[in-house]
């Protein structure tokens, strides 16, 4: 029924297509992304007078012989589809100029393919070809031809050349000439630009770089998976130390201005750091010019989704408030056709006014939750300004409030947030309907009392993470798959071959080797909001009603997921952190067990019938595996095993958590410590607490102090790390 009802609604978005296309002088009949299962041949009259035909993103798996009577066509799109065959009508295609048929499940191509004779560009990537047909040999004015991700033992002689060509695009000059800059006395001089000159020439031509910009952002593009990127790291690749880059500081602004880089200052002694950002890295993948988003006419969801983003790197300290206040505005300006930029306008705030206006809205759009405490403000503010608005604020004198934007919230118990705030605040009702009416925002039932469960993804702190080579694969790996349209697609063909769409992962391993904190920064990289449930802090209160509390805690992430699937947004990540007890082998019942035994068991039951149903991502996390029952094991989908990080893993954590740490001495103590990076990180508090309050950065010699006593365990325990004296 549903299928039925897909084809219908594409059928009838397709007439209107195509009558538009017939009122019209268009050159190129769009029916892409509609759902179609066959081409529509019957509702079009003149074929002859479409040139160009996009049908991708659509169900076809095959196309009708009749495409032949589209004798004027000079591109067809075919990709994303179903297609296992191209029908050999489509060879009559005398004019066809660009025939794209990537993410099929093409086996084969028409023999006589040679027959299109003045067809330029060919896509068949991402199929299932075994062997490419000798015709293709014979296109003369074929110039793009991509065949990658097929199933080909290996090219045919007769489209090496386009495999040549593939090896010279933008990626091949960005990694020659960073390989060049590798032992060179003076990479910043005339002779080595002459040397490095095709290399140099591409990047400078792609980003719009000076020589100087463009050798060091080859190097800042080697390291474009990585979320900070030290100074210290780009300079020792010159040869030079920290202080002898400051002259280049100038050259690294210019990158930011750009957008080629984000630079995050936080300030208190902390290192600077950069990062690439992720628009950069998709125009690589793509093979695309990068261009800076201008965010013109967008939807009022995009607008948002852009907002967060601002915010995001505002909070992370990559846009300082000044850079941050000019896109906010700029945003707002390129986009008056959408009714809240304007009453936005018409408001008009003052600045700081306008931002923590546009704090609260952008909290209830994407957080579901306008609540902002005062403590809340210190993150986007200076502390002049904070101290301000908490001023104002508490005298009930501040503009927002006066004029109705704001109001005081009446509190609860479960308002009490981190930093005590007694005085909480969000929009009026009033404010809501005029401001952010065209969204059509329902008020909150459920999840509103749930809100301390549901953790936004943009207010994930960016953490550097270091895996071993093995855990490293396997979470990009499941990155991938949790990427929003990857994770779609895969979901979709689950579902069609009668399988389980839910994805169900667990990670295992030792304390503090980063399982929990990896679900965090996935949230984050995904764009996915989190429901944390700590099963250790939930079972002290399953006391009678555990069963009810535990289906409540699935109620509430269906409910989360229909939300999101309503919002055409991603669905959140439910994590079950420390769920070693209830993984657990499952107790054999007898007349004399224990009422908690059957608890427990009962509350195993729910779960297993839970993940079995889970419409969306759940992740659990446990130190030990080894007791996990069988039923469990099945079940998960994505295992993976965080083991103790090797020497030069902990080498990086130690330089990583204690920028000033001499080389030497990091990869000593990574060496003779075998810690995870949870203590690491607490030896690294133990040290700033030491210069806290001695006011002498830690020597070498309190460190290996510091690290003998996290060797130090309960009686009985064993012993964490090397046992001999150091």
């Amino acid at each position: 029924m549903t299928e039925f009802a897909t084809e219908n609604s594409g059928l009838k978005e397709a007439r209107k297509r195509i009558k538009h296309f017939s009122e019209s002088w268009e050159m190129e009949l769009d029916l892409s992304n509609l759902g179609l299962e066959r081409f529509p041949t019957e509702l079009i009259d003149d074929p002859d007078i479409i040139h160009g035909l996009n049908l991708s993103g659509n169900k076809l798996e095959e196309l009708p012989t009749a495409i032949s009577a589209f004798t004027s066509l000079e591109t067809i799109d075919l990709s994303g589809n179903r297609l296992s065959k191209l029908p050999e009508a489509i060879v009559n295609l005398q004019n066809l100029k660009k025939l794209k048929a990537s993410d099929n499940d093409l086996t084969e191509l028409p023999e006589n393919i040679d027959r299109l004779s003045l067809l330029e560009t060919l896509d068949v990537s991402r199929n299932r070809l075994t062997h490419l047909p000798d015709g293709i040999k014979n296109l003369r004015r074929l110039k793009n031809f991509d065949f990658n991700l097929n199933k080909l033992d290996e090219a045919p002689n007769s489209v090496k050349k386009f495999t040549c060509e593939k090896k010279t695009n933008i990626l091949l000059h960005i990694r020659k000439l960073a390989d060049m800059t590798s032992g060179c006395e003076n990479v910043f001089s005339d002779t080595f630009f002459e040397r490095s000159k095709p290399h140099l020439k591409a990047v400078m031509e792609r980003f719009h770089l000076t020589p100087v910009q463009a050798v060091m952002y080859a190097q800042f593009l080697l390291r474009h998976e990585e979320q900070s990127i030290y100074l210290r790291e780009i300079a020792s690749t010159f040869n030079l130390c920290s202080l002898e880059m400051l002259p280049y500081l100038t050259e690294l602004e210019e990158l930011e201005s750009k957008k080629l880089l984000l630079c995050r200052r936080p300030g208190g002694g902390e290192s600077t750091t950069y990062r690439i950002p992720p628009e950069v890295i998709e125009s690589l993948r793509l093979d695309k010019p990068y261009k800076i988003e201008t965010y013109n006419h967008v939807s009022i969801d995009e607008f948002f989704e852009i907002t967060d983003k601002f915010f995001d790197q505002h909070g992370n300290n990559e846009l300082s408030y000044g850079a941050f206040v000019t896109e906010m505005q700029s945003l707002i300006n390129n986009n008056m056709h959408l009714a809240f930029c304007k009453k936005i306008r018409e408001a008009n705030l003052e600045i700081d006014d306008m931002i923590l206006l546009l704090r609260f809205c952008q909290r209830l759009v994407s957080c579901n939750d306008d609540t902002i405490g005062v403590s809340d403000i210190g993150g986007i503010f200076n502390d002049a300004a904070f101290r301000k608005f908490v001023r104002l604020f508490r005298g009930g004198e501040f503009e927002l409030i006066t004029r109705g934007f704001v109001e005081l919230r009446e509190t609860n118990d479960y308002d009490d947030d981190f930093f005590g705030d007694s005085e909480l605040f969000s929009l009026t009702p009033a404010a809501k309907m005029d401001l952010l009416g065209e969204l059509g925002l329902k008020p909150l039932k459920k999840m509103e009392a749930k809100k301390d469960l549901l953790i936004s993804y943009g207010s994930i702190t960016t953490k550097k993470m270091f895996y071993n080579q093995k855990e490293k694969e396997r979470i990009h790996e499941l990155f991938s798959v949790l990427n929003e349209d990857n994770f779609k697609a895969v979901q979709e063909r689950l579902a069609e071959k009668g399988l389980r769409n839910g994805f169900v992962c667990l990670f295992s391993g030792a304390p503090g080797t980063g399982k929990t904190e990896t679900v965090y920064q996935l949230a984050r990289e995904t764009g996915r909001d989190l429901m944390a449930v700590n099963i250790t802090d939930i079972q002290s209160k399953w006391v009678g009603e555990s069963e009810k509390n535990l289906k409540m805690i699935f109620e509430d992430y269906r409910e989360a997921v229909q939300t999101r699937n309503r919002e055409s947004k991603q669905i959140p990540i439910l994590l079950f952190n420390e769920a070693d007890g209830i993984i657990s082998k499952r107790f054999e019942l007898g007349n004399e067990s224990r009422s908690v035994d059957q608890m427990m068991n009962s509350l195993q039951n729910i779960i297993l019938e839970e993940m079995e149903k889970l419409p969306g991502i759940l992740i659990a996390t446990t130190n030990l595996v080894q007791n996990m029952d069988k039923a469990f094991e099945r079940r998960f989908l994505y295992k993976i095993e965080f083991e103790k990080p090797e020497p030069d893993v902990r080498r990086f954590i130690w330089q990583d958590m204690l920028p000033a740490l001499h080389d030497n001495d990091a990869a000593a103590l990574a060496a003779r410590f075998e810690f995870s990076g949870g203590q690491i990180e607490n030896i690294t508090r133990k040290s700033i607490a030491d210069y806290v309050l001695t006011g002498v950065e830690t020597s070498f010699e309190n460190l290996l102090k510091f690290c003998k006593e996290e060797l130090l365990t309960k009686q009985g325990e064993r012993r964490i790390g090397f046992g001999a004296e150091i």
